[in-house]
């Protein structure tokens, strides 16, 4: 009897299983960024507006999520048959959408009135002669229009490219007066050859664990100090420090902890992930998005009452910092007279740094023109006179959008630029 009843409670729950689940397998590496800013291998679920909804939250299974919902912890293969986009069900990350359950709709709407009396039928009168047919006379061959083409493709409106793209946010960059907490950092690669280098896809080992807070699917922003920068304001050299810069160097998300360190999995990289890395608490930022049409013209002039300078691109800055213990000194020209170059020649399309920040006011979204005084060499040329009347006069050579505001300093994106933008250039807010 015992054998009986064994057998019918496998089948039982061989036929409540219905597909067999996948092995486990190592933590999937292709994860997906979604619209709400968590990670994930896992797609949408298809009409979530049918169903009764589960977010996943960190340290939830399938099983758990069952017990929960269903009181029945077992029945965790009947919410994975019916939640066709979790790939595995080993498998599930925080903020994940679970179908739960359908949604009965019920309507309010009234009964339908009872059908009206027919009413009583017309008196129908004879119908009139009928009228012979009109003559129709054809056109000449050459009087008919030809028929009108129908266009081979219909592309529509094109969409405009945003000005700003998520990389521009993620992957620029910040100089800052306080100081990020070096108590969180990169201590190890995920892999057993000694490298010190990961990028996207790569694990590595983080230095704080469960027993500092940290928890499996937390997002984590990887930085690393450079050096500390100076503006063009001020008599001494603490009145012209803004603060240490340093580089956005990848997004990572925790996979596993232990009570004193953890996995990680990194999700995006703008630089590959050293040893020592310092990490702070990833905080989603939105893109900000200018007015357009913004007319631009060298004989342009703004009344926006703010005026900074630009102090160094972030290309002169991807020198230092290391662990491998880099030279330390911006590729390029090394003298006196070339001191700009050193900072930095931006373009179109890449990051700056400048001296205005928090204490003047300045807002993520604010736009900047930049401007370079008129230069006319006296030992190169005989001047007449008139040319005094060029002295302070300056020419618009650009534009810039903040992106990110500290104390002294803010970082900012070249949206456009007909010449090279060096360090020394003025800018004016629009």
């Amino acid at each position: 009897m015992k054998t009986l009843l064994s057998i019918l409670l496998m089948a039982s729950l061989t036929y409540g299983q219905g597909k067999s689940a996948p092995p486990q397998g190592p933590p999937p590496k292709n994860l997906a960024q979604k619209a709400d800013g968590h990670f994930t291998a896992n797609q949408d679920p298809a009409n979530p507006e049918k169903f009764e909804v589960y977010t996943v939250k960190s340290g939830d299974t399938l099983s758990v999520i069952a017990g929960t919902v269903l009181k029945n912890p077992r029945l965790w293969p009947q919410l994975w048959e019916q939640n066709e986009h979790i790939v595995n069900p080993h498998w599930i990350y925080p903020n994940d959408k679970i179908l739960i359950r359908p949604i009965t709709q019920i309507t309010e709407a009234a009964p339908p009135p009872p059908p009206a009396p027919a009413p009583p039928a017309p008196v129908v009168a004879p119908p009139p002669p009928p009228t012979p047919p009109p003559v129709v006379v054809p056109l000449p061959p050459e009087a008919v229009a030809p028929p009108k083409a129908e266009p081979m493709f219909d592309l529509g409106v094109p969409k405009p490219v945003p000005e700003v793209k998520g990389s521009d946010m993620y992957c620029s960059g910040f100089i800052r007066q306080a100081r990020v907490a070096s108590n969180m950092k990169v201590s190890a690669k995920y892999n057993s050859n000694g490298s010190a280098l990961a990028t996207a896809s790569e694990y590595i080992y983080v230095s704080r664990g469960a027993e500092d807070g940290v928890r499996a699917g937390d997002l984590f922003q990887v930085v690393r100090p450079t050096r500390r920068i100076e503006g063009y304001k001020g008599e001494s050299k603490a009145e012209r420090d803004l603060g240490m810069h340093y580089l956005d160097v990848a997004q990572i998300q925790i996979v596993t902890t232990q009570p004193d360190f953890s996995l990680a999995r990194v999700v995006n990289s703008c630089e590959a992930v050293e040893i020592g890395d310092l990490m702070v608490p990833f905080q989603k930022m939105e893109p900000p998005v200018p007015v357009r049409p913004r007319p631009f013209s060298p004989l342009m002039t703004v009344s926006g009452g703010l005026e900074g300078s630009i102090v160094i691109t972030l290309s002169a800055l991807n020198n230092f910092g290391s662990v491998f213990h880099a030279s330390g000194v911006i590729p390029g020209v090394r003298t006196a007279s070339l001191n700009s170059i050193q900072r930095g020649i931006a373009g179109q399309g890449a990051i700056v740094y400048v001296d205005l920040g928090q204490n003047a006011g300045v807002k993520p979204g604010d736009v900047f023109i930049v401007y370079r005084p008129v230069d006319i060499d006296p030992q190169l040329y005989k001047l007449p006179v008139e040319s005094r009347k060029m002295t302070g006069q300056k020419t618009a050579i650009g534009e810039l959008i903040i992106l990110k505001v500290n104390e002294s300093a803010s970082t900012a994106l070249v949206t456009y630029s007909p010449v090279g933008i060096s360090a020394g250039d003025s800018i004016s807010r629009r």
